[in-house]
């Protein structure tokens, strides 16, 4: 009962499953409509399950690598403070990676190789790619590079549905629509109001300031939103979806300009909240309308 006390205070602070759970089945859903296939329930479960454990490991890796940084700048983090232990946290991800492995073995041979193959690049981040202060000190390429985590996670979703994935032009496109919205929730993540900036200088916001980094995030909005119409528009024009879209981009804009403006905390949960309600809307649209 203690670890599970523990590791609900961690998810709710470091990987949160009430927003997970939303994001990782808007993103099935989406995956299953550009690789042409037909969803059932066997396929769902195994997409959400696989997204969900190599997200943690994904997590877990990170707290490995940060946790000297994390114990000296984030004290109130719940490793640093002592909620839960990394100990803990790697038995989690042990039984995670299991059972991601035993997922891509049953839906055949190149699932389990691109599932290996993503494993290793994690393990290459997690070791910073034996290069260890030379790519940790250049914050952005750092951060790019770790950001090729999801795509090959992308691959390996694409690989359950279908093992000619890549010969359907609209995965590409869609590809480009997540990797596009991976960099925007990894920046927009990482943009802090002054009263909680980082003094381990880990944020954009802190490299090339607050106005910038949130400009920088929504130029990232237009673009997700652009790749999101250009699937739409291979499928033929739907009044309908582009009007739902375009409600959810109007609302999303807006809590920009608001954020901007307040700088508070309020405004920024407002910010996040429309942020990631845009991505999951356009991705259900992609399933239902593409």
């Amino acid at each position: 009962m203690d670890f599970l006390k523990s590791f609900n205070i961690y998810q709710k602070e470091r990987f949160p499953l009430a927003v997970l759970v939303f994001t990782i089945t808007a993103i099935a859903l989406s995956s299953s409509a550009v690789t042409h296939s037909r969803l059932n329930i066997g396929l769902f479960v195994g997409a959400f399950l696989a997204g969900l454990f190599y997200m943690f490991h994904i997590r877990v890796i990170d707290e490995v690598r940060d946790n000297a940084h994390d114990t000296t700048y984030h004290t109130h983090r719940p490793i640093p403070r002592g909620a839960i232990s990394l100990r803990e946290l790697k038995i989690m991800d042990g039984i995670g990676v299991a059972g991601f492995l035993i997922i891509a073995l049953l839906f055949g041979k190149l699932t389990f190789l691109l599932a290996i193959v993503s494993l290793a690049y994690t393990f290459l981040a997690g070791k910073e790619f034996f290069l260890g202060e030379r790519i940790r000190s250049r914050f952005f390429i750092y951060n790019a590079v770790n950001i090729v985590q999801l795509v090959l996670l992308q691959f390996f979703v694409y690989s359950l549905f279908s093992h000619v994935w890549y010969k359907h032009d609209q995965v590409w496109i869609h590809l480009l629509f997540i990797f596009v919205n991976a960099l925007l929730i990894e920046i927009l993540r990482k943009v802090k109001i002054k009263p909680e900036e980082s003094v381990g200088h880990d944020t954009y916001s802190w490299h090339i300031g607050f106005d910038r980094a949130l400009l920088v995030s929504l130029l990232f909005v237009f673009m997700s939103y652009g790749t999101f119409l250009w699937l739409l528009f291979t499928s033929g024009f739907s009044p309908l979806a582009f009007s739902i879209s375009a409600f959810f981009m109007i609302v999303c804009v807006l809590s920009f300009f608001g954020h901007s403006h307040s700088k508070n905390k309020k405004s920024e949960n407002y910010l996040y909240g429309s942020t990631l309600l845009l991505y999951i809307a356009l991705n259900v649209l992609i399933y239902f309308f593409v």
